[in-house]
């Protein structure tokens, strides 16, 4: 049987990327590249705080897996750019910046829903889930265990969707009715509560972080064997992300 393209030469950057959005794609089979939403659909303002809960179980919600990227990558131009995404998601506070890190606006959401910081830090010293240690477990290892140009890609599957077309009305739609709901709840300061939903949209900085996940495919996963194992990443990536889909 003659080798298949990707077994004998590198696909072109566009044609590659391509190709992940067709994994893409034809894994999630019609269903929005961007999730279910705010749990799926409307909920109370319990069930909300029951939600967060879950999330400060056994972790303090910072995206550490970011800096095993930083330390691996060789590249200096790109080190640089992974060091602007690790203060937007550690905290531009750090440096001046007006945005906190990004499990303080986590908190700013829980304490609007009735959590206070002193459950939220004894949330945090608990066990996670044998399921959450897993997929975190996982998660991290394909970040220190790949090549660094592939650990970075990775994040095409999450942070790269929201450059995919519909990504802004999506989350547009997404904040505007969640002030709604808010409101409805009876939700003090309506804007702490959405600002992590915010921070999380395309529509400022996590956009250049979608495009820089882009800027790493294109540009550094070159060769067939890095395509091979971009391929992997981005399908197993797909899969964890995926937990629950609808």
């Amino acid at each position: 049987m003659a080798a298949s393209k990707s077994e004998t030469q590198a696909a072109s950057p566009e044609e590659f990327v391509a190709q992940l959005e067709r994994i893409r794609t034809e894994f999630l089979d019609g269903a929005s590249p961007w999730g279910r939403g705010r749990g799926g659909g409307p909920q109370t303002k319990e069930q909300i705080a029951e939600g967060k809960r879950r999330s400060h179980v056994g972790a303090d919600g910072n995206h550490r897996f970011e800096g095993e990227r930083y330390l691996g990558a060789q590249d200096k131009t790109i080190r640089r750019k992974q060091l602007r995404k690790l203060v937007d998601e550690g905290g531009q506070t750090s440096v001046g910046g007006p945005l906190p890190s990004h499990p303080a606006l986590s908190k700013w959401h829980s304490h609007e829903f009735g959590l206070s910081d002193e459950e939220i830090a004894e949330l945090e010293m608990q066990d996670m889930s044998a399921e959450s240690l897993v997929s975190l477990g996982w998660w991290y290892l394909l970040q220190r265990s790949s090549p660094w140009s592939v650990a970075l890609g990775s994040a095409l599957v999450g942070e790269g969707s929201k450059r995919l077309p519909g990504a802004v009305e999506h989350f547009t739609l997404l904040i505007d009715e969640a002030r709604q709901e808010y409101a409805k709840m009876g939700i003090e300061n309506i804007e702490r509560a959405v600002q992590l939903m915010i921070e999380h949209a395309p529509f400022g900085v996590d956009l250049e972080h979608a495009m820089f996940a882009e800027e790493i495919v294109k540009e550094f996963v070159d060769t067939p064997e890095l395509q091979d194992e971009m391929r992997r990443a981005f399908t197993l990536t797909l899969a964890r992300n995926s937990r629950g889909r609808i």
